[in-house]
């Protein structure tokens, strides 16, 4: 009864102790930057690369669709989460060589972890963050998703690579859960 309570007084306060990230849920992931917040992650129609891009009510069925994912448990750990491309069944956002791909589900073992990525409160206290679940904190430096010059990538706050830059890397790595597009 006492839990109850609680829950209908969080209920009740407008708090939700839900979130975006349930498997079966469709989801768009709207960049925070100040750059950039009509932009979404997105998958090109032309090639397997993630970028992020303006997608608007009079955007293309076609962009709507490629800036919408479905959340599946994460396909190497299920306390995480991995995202499927609305538009191409079977398809999932994975990195390899740290750039963000959509490419079909392979079965393999490194598959599994590079489409596999694990939302934390957002870097820059704003939405969410997704941190690559091969990348986790305790052993290497921690990667997220982040757009870099309209790219996807996993990166580490500082790292050796050009998107591993600090400048602008909390907003990068935060991402808002918006509606879907589709």
């Amino acid at each position: 009864a006492t839990e109850a309570a609680v829950q209908a007084n969080i209920a009740a306060a407008g708090y939700s102790t839900s979130t975006p990230f349930t498997p079966g849920a469709k989801v768009s992931l709207q960049a925070t930057t100040s750059c950039c917040t009509g932009d979404y992650l997105k998958h090109d129609t032309s090639d397997d690369n993630v970028v992020i891009a303006p997608v608007t009510s009079t955007s293309s069925a076609t962009d709507k669709g490629n800036a919408t994912w479905i959340v599946r448990a994460g396909l190497a750990d299920s306390s995480c989460v991995s995202f499927e491309s609305a538009n191409t069944p079977g398809s999932y956002l994975r990195h390899y060589a740290f750039q963000l791909h959509l490419q079909p589900n392979d079965g393999s073992s490194q598959f599994a972890p590079d489409a596999t990525f694990c939302p934390t409160s957002g870097n820059s206290g704003t939405g969410y963050s997704l941190r690559s679940f091969n990348y986790p904190s305790f052993h290497y430096p921690a990667k997220y998703i982040r757009h870099y010059s309209f790219t996807g990538y996993i990166a580490s706050d500082g790292g050796t690579n050009t998107w591993d830059t600090a400048s602008m890397w909390t907003q990068d790595t935060s991402w808002l859960a918006a509606s879907p597009w589709s």
